[in-house]
């Protein structure tokens, strides 16, 4: 099957500054971006116990979901940084910085409004939050913002020149150490235990862009690696309703899941015309940065409002949540770039340097 390589114009997304966009990657990206809202809506389900006769179908969705879909996002973040930022074999520092510096407004605007809200609301949500959370937001990132926070260091990280250089095999096999052992790393500073888990994710999409690493995409171990997974997944599938809503306790199971889980979807959107030529997967691909940083304000909201005006049903509740939760975010995003102040929320220092240059 040949590999779908339609470009698409340019336009504002989670990480990209590139000139091209490529079919399968937004759709994709669009992908991972519903299953994050997805697991989102169940999460705050599961925490605030609201439907506690459906439980296990909030769990099941949990369970699911959350074996791949950030390990997945970090695929793709990973790939499109690379083929963003990467010129002549090595990565081009300046730009990434620009990034990264976007990065940081954005990360700290949104948490700062997000606390806001959830004080405001406090009675209606189900965890604790307070002014100190945004104090502590350059060592302890407030939750559903800790992608961002990892992605200001796997910039710098990985914009590192001597990592070009490396056996791409022997720098694989380190980060899956480290991502194996991060469970052992329990503190939340730095998000130490996460950013040692995800670094292994990245580093493989870049390495699916670079096109160094041969065993990376192949079809064989791709294969393999899935029906390892889904057996993994299977026999270690955690079935107690517990807080921790956790998949399983071990984190060699957890890598090797979502490895698998992960590569065996990359690989059917990157060869399956219905899936990368997908329209609206490709919309919210290209618009995953909005509805990341402002979807978990209304999956809490309608978890609570829906119920309130008669909409009881567990299923049309989960599904309405995910679509006004996406939704919002969408109109946002379409309402801002009719005003031409799109950039000011989710690319302020590009917005910002070409005011000056109208000026």
């Amino acid at each position: 099957m040949k590999k779908n390589n339609l470009t698409l114009p340019p336009e504002n997304s989670l990480n990209v500054t590139s000139h091209k966009r490529i079919a399968y990657i937004d759709a994709l990206k669009g992908f991972a971006i519903l299953c994050v809202v997805m697991g989102h809506v169940a999460d705050g389900n599961l925490t605030a116990n609201t439907q506690p006769d459906y439980r296990w179908f909030f769990y099941t969705v949990f369970n699911v979901i959350y074996a791949f879909h950030m390990p997945l996002f970090m695929m793709i973040s990973g790939y499109v940084f690379r083929s963003a930022y990467g010129k002549s074999g090595t990565v081009d520092f300046g730009r990434v910085k620009k990034q990264i510096y976007n990065l940081v407004i954005v990360y700290i605007f949104f948490s700062i409004v997000f606390v806001i809200l959830k004080l405001i609301l406090s009675g209606y949500t189900s965890d604790v939050i307070n002014i100190k959370d945004v104090l502590m937001i350059p060592i302890i990132p407030i939750s559903p913002f800790w992608y961002l926070y990892l992605l200001m260091f796997f910039y710098l990280f990985f914009s590192w020149k001597k990592l070009d250089s490396m056996n791409c095999f022997i720098v694989l096999l380190i980060l899956a150490v480290l991502s194996i052992v991060s469970g052992l790393f329990t503190t939340r500073y730095f998000e130490i235990s996460r950013m040692l888990y995800y670094a292994l994710f990245f580093y493989v999409g870049i390495l699916y862009k670079t096109k160094k690493c041969k065993i990376i995409g192949n079809r064989l171990l791709t294969s393999v690696l899935f029906i390892a997974s889904i057996v993994l997944f299977v026999f270690f599938w955690n079935s107690e309703n517990d807080v921790n809503k956790t998949i399983n306790k071990t984190f060699l199971v957890n890598v090797i899941a979502a490895l698998g889980i992960s590569l065996a979807i990359w690989y059917l959107f990157e060869n399956i015309k219905f899936l990368s030529n997908n329209r609206f997967l490709q919309f919210l691909g290209k618009h995953s940065l909005e509805i990341y940083v402002i979807h978990c304000i209304f999956t809490a909201g309608f978890r609570v409002i829906l119920p309130k005006i008669g909409i009881d049903n567990v299923y049309i509740g989960f599904v309405l949540n995910t679509v006004f939760s996406t939704a919002i975010p969408l109109l946002f995003s379409v309402i801002c770039k009719k005003l031409n102040i799109h950039g000011l929320f989710f690319k302020p220092v590009t917005y910002i340097r070409n005011l000056r240059k109208e000026k």
